[in-house]
């Protein structure tokens, strides 16, 4: 299973820290988060991982390279305009193929057991993890199944996912969100599931943030 990193954002939230720095490449505990997440998904054991780039991209591939220094293969899907977290995979398709592939937000971090995915059998159009928490919620789960209700919805989309390219089957290149542009169609037909997670996972969009990686990642 091919593994599929967000990267090409501009990290605005973060702002002055990546005004030359795509966020990717900030350091916690002195090495770039990325290096933290290859290093998560090769100890987990995929070995394939396709990063789409567009903001200050060059310095991502400089860092990163082909993935030899961290056992891994990798290939980049740039953006000459930032397709968005749906649009990137359409871009990217002829580098994904036909199979399932796990999706992660390159501005995240969690202890979130990846390797539980290595033989997951994907039944549904997608596998989301879900957090609990106090801002936007996206949805709610009923017997694992995911569904979207204003009145009901207690969830927030964690940026880990197992996707199913069928989502953007005939779907032309084009600025798309993942979950509102491709992903709402499959909830209402019920072929999406879900899971609460409710360990470590900080999304890294402030200073407060990037303290708390500090703290929590290590070697």
């Amino acid at each position: 299973m091919k593994v599929f990193i967000l990267a090409a954002g501009f990290g605005k939230r973060l702002r002055p820290f990546t005004e030359n720095l795509p966020k990717p490449l900030i350091k916690i505990n002195n090495k770039p988060l990325i290096y933290w997440n290859l290093k998560k998904i090769k100890k987990a054991g995929f070995n394939d991982v396709v990063i789409n780039t567009h903001y200050l991209s060059n310095k991502i591939i400089r860092s990163i390279g082909k993935g030899e220094k961290y056992g891994l293969k990798i290939n980049y899907s740039h953006e000459e305009e930032i397709q968005g977290t749906g649009g990137a995979l359409i871009k990217a398709k002829r580098l994904i193929h036909r199979k399932p592939f796990l999706l992660l937000s390159g501005d995240l971090w969690s202890d979130y057991p990846l390797e539980k995915f290595i033989d997951f059998k994907l039944k549904k159009a997608a596998h989301l993890i879900f957090v609990e928490e106090k801002k936007s919620k996206d949805a709610y789960l009923d017997a694992g199944i995911v569904k979207n209700s204003k009145t009901k919805n207690n969830l927030t989309y964690a940026g880990i996912a197992l996707i199913h390219p069928k989502i953007f089957k005939g779907l032309k290149e084009d600025y798309y969100d993942l979950w509102t542009d491709l992903l709402q169609k499959y909830v209402k037909q019920n072929e999406v599931t879900g899971e609460i997670y409710s360990g470590d996972l900080v999304n890294l969009n402030s200073k407060k943030e990037l303290n708390l990686l500090d703290g929590l990642v290590v070697e």
